[in-house]
């Protein structure tokens, strides 16, 4: 019977084959690793809801479109996504590699960005508000009701008012104390690991109209209300509050 070649055998014919080149230099037993150090940092995921004065609220399910890629919804004038208005670079999924834990959601609101007067009329503010989200992770619902249960957790606070020469005067709305912490807990978090999907959708489709019938609403018309004060329609950003684990490079 031949003899059982042992484990020293066994190196032995392995170095016999192993270029000089190599010797002494770590070999990955599997392809493609990830040697790096992972990192643990503090860092939102967030995403736009923007609409035009003047238009219906869009249905529309958010962090589809990356950065770099063009916001077309909501009757706004097309543009390039870019670090103002998204962090996600690839749709609907985190980089390769990365890890994200959602602990909080919030939703903050003002009229459209950029423009001359970008102070949210309060009637589009409710009527956003009292629009159906959820938050999904491959599909699953993690979050649903309407966006008046997600304070802001940030923003503008007005109070008081200043001598005004009529017609003309300012006014800001907020949904919720501005302040870092009033945001909806998600008690213990929840994974977005590697290669999964993930998604908020905003539905004002499904509200009930003073009509009777169902359907999206419409933003204020940018002149008129009340005279002097333009509406602005809505500049509104979806904020996944919590921690990124990420390899250090």
């Amino acid at each position: 019977m031949p003899k059982k070649a042992s484990h020293t055998d066994r190196r032995r014919i392995a170095l016999a084959v192993l270029s000089a080149d190599r010797l002494g230099r770590p070999r990955a037993r599997l392809g493609n690793p990830n040697t790096g150090i992972p990192e643990v940092i503090v860092q939102p995921l967030y995403d736009i809801y923007f609409v035009a004065p003047g238009t219906a609220y869009p249905l529309l399910v958010l962090f589809s479109v990356p950065q770099n890629q063009t916001y077309n919804f909501g009757g706004v004038t097309a543009f390039s996504k870019g670090l103002g208005h998204t962090n996600l670079v690839q749709a609907a999924m985190l980089e390769s590699s990365y890890t994200y834990v959602v602990r909080a959601l919030s939703l903050y609101v003002q009229g459209q960005q950029g423009t001359a007067h970008p102070a949210v009329h309060r009637e589009d503010l409710e009527n956003l508000l009292g629009s159906y989200m959820t938050f999904q992770i491959n599909r699953k619902s993690y979050f649903e009701g309407i966006g008046a249960w997600l304070p802001g957790g940030g923003g503008a606070f007005y109070a008081g008012f200043g001598t005004l020469t009529a017609p003309v005067s300012s006014a800001t709305a907020t949904n919720g104390w501005p302040e870092s912490r009033n945001v909806y807990p998600l008690p213990g978090g929840q994974f977005i690991n590697p290669q999964e999907t993930f998604a908020f959708v905003i539905n004002p489709t499904l509200n009930a109209l003073s009509a009777g019938g169902t359907g999206a609403p419409t933003t204020l018309a940018a002149a008129g209300n009340p005279t002097g004060v333009p509406a602005a329609g809505i500049g509104a950003w979806i904020r996944l509050d919590g921690t990124l684990i990420r390899v250090a490079q």
